[in-house]
């Protein structure tokens, strides 16, 4: 098929409990820059399953005790098995997006953005579909961890306990709009983050309540399955660069494996230096510094490269 066009695709994909109106504070910072004025692109986003435009109040989900113990609580949902649908569902979004390509003699290219389960679920479908990206920016992807059984199962145990503890639906806007103004769980996140995540994460509901489109039993579940498994053969089959960015006070990122994989594989994996006084919630709690990483990383992808011009001497 002889190209006439080509397309670039920005595809941000959010983080467990988020939705993809969070990434509009970034986006807008993005499109802003000089480098997408020279590289005009459409820039996409999915809310995952039990999130956003795809929330589901109906399957609610239990809680249960591993060995009965009350200090380790799970949840029992579909939620759980994310590495398996989250992918899928990108998978078959990203085809979608090229399918009218050999109709409108178009290359789509597909530059994968995601924070989390988002980030590594890219990076899965990269994995066993190359050539699905173009380049993948990821924002401490779910994966890639080695962690001591015992220490795993109490970070499980908090984050569960603390999600369930959540409120999950209000009586009004104004409600919505106290408990987002006043909840020390939100202290750390940018003004506009929190405003892009109401917009796109509160859904009123036929009963006359606000409810959050991700409910914590149903964010809760998703830290209870296991975690994205990547390996550095995995790595090898991309076909595509990745840069990693990552919190200075994050603790569920390795940046010491991260770094071990990037230096075997110094011409597909960047890891960059850490977002200061940021955690694994960077993307909410700093949108301009990470805005700016992913401009500085877009240049790393063919893309977004001047096409290099051959002589005809």
């Amino acid at each position: 098929m002889t190209v006439l066009r080509e397309r670039i695709a920005l595809l941000f994909c959010h983080g467990g409990g988020l939705n993809k109106a969070t990434w509009d504070p970034i986006v807008r910072r993005v499109l802003a820059s000089p480098l997408l004025k020279r590289f005009p692109s459409d820039v996409l986003g999915i809310d995952w399953r039990y999130h956003g435009e795809n929330h589901n109040f109906h399957d609610k989900g239990e809680v249960y005790y591993l060995d009965e113990e009350k200090k380790y609580p799970r949840v029992n949902h579909p939620c759980q098995v994310w590495t398996d649908w989250a992918p899928k569902e990108l998978e078959q979004y990203v085809k979608q997006l090229r399918k009218e390509d050999e109709v409108l003699r178009r290359k789509t290219r597909v530059i994968g953005i995601g924070h989390s389960m988002g980030a590594a679920s890219i990076m899965r479908v990269e994995i066993d579909t190359p050539g699905s990206f173009d380049g993948i920016i990821g924002f401490e992807p779910i994966c890639t961890g080695e962690m001591d059984p015992e220490i795993s199962n109490m970070i499980v145990s908090t984050l569960v306990t603390t999600t369930l503890r959540r409120k999950g639906e209000w009586e009004s806007w104004d409600e919505v709009k106290q408990h987002f103004s006043s909840s020390k769980g939100f202290l750390r996140w940018h003004k506009e983050s929190v405003e892009a995540y109401v917009k796109g994460g509160i859904i009123p509901c036929a009963d006359g309540k606000l409810r959050l489109a991700c409910q914590p039993m149903h964010e809760a579940a998703l830290y209870c399955g296991r975690v994205m498994d990547i390996t550095v053969e995995d790595y090898q089959r991309m076909s595509c660069k990745m840069s990693y960015e990552y919190g200075d006070s994050s603790q569920l990122f390795n940046a010491e494996l991260t770094s071990k994989i990037a230096q075997q594989l110094p011409d597909k994996v960047f890891l960059s230096p850490p977002i200061k006084n940021t955690t694994h919630m960077l993307v909410i709690e700093d949108p301009e510094a990470c805005a700016d990483r992913i401009i500085k990383a877009l240049e790393l992808f063919p893309p977004f490269q001047p096409q290099k011009q051959t002589s005809r001497l």
